[in-house]
């Protein structure tokens, strides 16, 4: 089991487990609570089975309250989809006690667990600026080394020592993202520092935070690989929103690391210390892979794991009762078959279900009874693939025209599987597969169009059609560019309030056509027939719609607000009377969140929020202060 230094609540220094599972309700999350799609059976006997092991909302470890655990399991429940009024149990009984766990004293502030703390408290939905009595967010920027070779690095503050290490830098690259923190960039920039030539991150920081050098270097006695940091990393930086490209270069690379070291029956190990596959690693990596759309490698890894959760109990059974615990290895599963699960192991128990439960939402389901159909046939048309015979919350992994990599798709709680896919543009065969835990099955869409092309139509080899780029105005006029015709060239021109309108290039090949674009937000089809298919392009197109505009609870100066309703990457602006106070893009759930400081002197403010055409696309809040 992978232990590193933290601060303990009770002593001033204690082994205590340095991971916390991934859990995303305001941010990119890849299952469970923050999709909407239900966890397979197993996650939620997980989720139940750590529920069960609470007091008052608590986790009483060895005659103390285990604040950072319990943290962690409230993290799990709300990323799985667990019971949220226990969430909400959970983070009372964690704020009476956070200052004890994270900042006992005026000279004792643990940035690690200010990290996790801040992270509990965005997730729970808490105001982290005032929870438990502490400004978390203010208190882990405190933490953060704002100069020299180290700069972004977390330092706690202590008479014991420094105990930081890369799964706090990780937690606070995502709790101070989130909220809008200026150090935000710099801990990130430190986190990705400690990444390593081959893709994985290290666990311990340079031993002094003076020494020049602050980076992985591989082969020496600090910066061993480490399966546990390094999926960590990733599901923490997979959670920032907006995430600039040189963050996701990361993951990819941290990905491919995992993929690289997993193991032909899907398990990982932890590093040179725990060298045997066990669980903790392998639900970590399996959160971590799913993240980065490996659906297939992130299923092999949750099916491991499946294999050491204690399933159904006879009455009587030395394990009734444990349904749902997830072991740490073979050889404790074995030994807890024989004499249960007993006091003096019960909390190795706890740590292993906590890091590994949220890796089961990615079990892959059977293939056995499967049935696939779809509706629609249209070149470029957006269609719904749909199965049936598989059981709620089971994933499979959905390849096929149009789909980057692999796409997760889980089984909604009818019992029906929904995939929306577009169509190729040019008619043929398009095959989609899903896969499982024991196959594949297949579904081919006969892609053709209702009415043949014009007769004397030419070729679309080599043809392109191309709309423009971003976003258009609802109802406005856009350009539609042939290019790579012949001179002299017919095709079919078929969209949106194109009723297969013949279309000639002209004697130089060139041929531009302007068509009015739908009145509503969608995404606009265009396609030109030709004699041998089709070829075809998209444009999105932006409607009215009155968006939401929220003031979030916030401490400071500086008002927390959200816009919702909006387009994933739409343009935004904040308003007040006429001058902007903050602009941006939504993030992939149209979402946006700033900071902003509104005008000093009014009790009351009208605050605006304009999306990307600001005369169809709008919304107010009054804020009063």
């Amino acid at each position: 089991m992978k232990l590193s230094l933290l601060r303990g609540p009770a002593s001033g220094l204690a082994l205590a487990v340095a991971t916390t599972v991934l859990a995303q309700p305001l941010l990119a999350a890849p299952a469970g609570a923050a999709t909407g799609d239900p966890a397979p059976a197993p996650a939620r006997t997980g989720t139940g089975w750590l529920a069960t092991q609470l007091t008052d909302g608590i986790i009483v470890n060895s005659g103390y309250d285990d604040v950072g655990m319990t943290m962690d399991i409230g993290l799990t429940m709300d990323e799985v989809g667990g019971d949220q009024a226990l969430v909400r149990q959970i983070r009372s009984a964690v704020s009476s006690r956070v200052q004890s766990y994270a900042a006992p004293s005026a000279t004792e502030r643990y940035a690690g667990s200010l990290a996790k703390s801040l992270v509990f408290a965005q997730a729970s939905g808490a105001n982290p600026r005032d929870f438990g009595g502490l400004d978390l967010v203010a208190e882990t920027e405190a933490r953060v080394l704002a100069s020299g070779p180290s700069a972004g690095r977390l330092q706690d503050l202590s008479e014991y020592g420094d105990y930081s290490n890369t799964f706090g830098q990780a937690l606070a690259a995502r709790g101070l993202s989130a909220a809008g923190s200026p150090r935000a960039q710099a801990v990130t920039d430190f986190l990705l520092e400690q990444q390593c030539s081959s893709g994985y991150f290290r666990i311990f920081f340079t031993g002094s935070p003076d020494a020049e050098a602050q980076s992985c270097v591989e082969g020496a006695g600090d910066s061993g690989t480490d399966t546990d940091a390094t999926a960590f990393a990733v599901s923490q930086l997979a959670a920032i929103s907006p995430r600039p490209a040189k963050v996701d270069a990361a993951i990819e690379r941290a990905a491919a690391w995992l993929v690289a070291n997993q193991r032909a029956d899907g398990s990982f190990i932890g590093s040179a210390f725990t060298p045997d596959p066990n669980a903790n690693s392998t639900g970590l990596a399996a959160s971590a892979l799913a993240t980065t759309g490996r659906c297939t490698q992130a299923g092999k890894a949750a099916e491991w794991v499946a294999a050491r959760q204690v399933g159904p109990q006879p009455s009587g059974s030395v394990l009734a009762g444990e349904e749902g615990a997830i072991a740490y290895s073979d050889e404790m599963l074995a030994r807890a078959q024989d004499e249960g699960i007993t006091d003096g192991i019960r909390p190795t128990w706890w740590r292993t279900s906590v890091q590994a439960v949220a890796g089961l939402s990615h079990l892959l389901g059977s293939v056995a009874a499967l049935k696939v159909t779809s509706t629609g046939t249209e070149p470029g048309q957006a269609v719904t693939l749909t199965a049936t015979g598989a059981q709620t919350g089971e994933r499979f992994c959905l390849t096929g025209p149009g789909i980057a990599g692999t796409r997760s798709v889980a089984v909604a709680s009818d019992g029906t599987l929904r995939a929306n896919v577009t169509l190729p543009a040019a008619a043929g065969p398009a095959t989609y597969t899903l896969t499982g835990r024991d196959g594949a099955v297949t579904h081919t869409v006969a892609v053709r169009s209702a009415s043949a092309p014009t007769s004397g139509a030419a070729s679309v080899a080599g043809v392109r059609l191309v709309g423009p780029s971003g976003f258009r105005e609802a109802g406005s006029k856009a350009t539609l560019d042939v290019l790579g015709a012949a001179a002299g060239a017919r095709f079919v021109l078929r969209g949106p309030g194109v009723a297969d309108v013949t279309v000639v290039a002209g004697s130089d090949g060139a041929l531009t056509r302007s068509v009015a674009l739908p009145q509503a937000t969608t995404t606009a089809t265009y396609v030109l027939v030709g004699s041998d298919g089709q070829v075809g392009d998209q444009v999105r197109v932006l409607g009215r719609k009155k968006l939401k505009v929220s003031a979030l609870a916030a401490k400071g100066p500086r008002e927390r607000i959200l816009v919702r309703g909006l387009a994933a990457r739409e343009r935004v602006r904040l308003l007040v009377r006429g001058t902007v106070l903050a602009n941006g893009r939504a993030d992939r759930k149209g979402r946006f969140v700033t900071r902003v400081a509104l005008p000093a002197g009014a009790r009351k403010v009208r605050l605006k929020a304009v999306g990307q055409f600001p005369a169809l696309r709008s919304g107010t809040t009054t804020v009063t202060r």
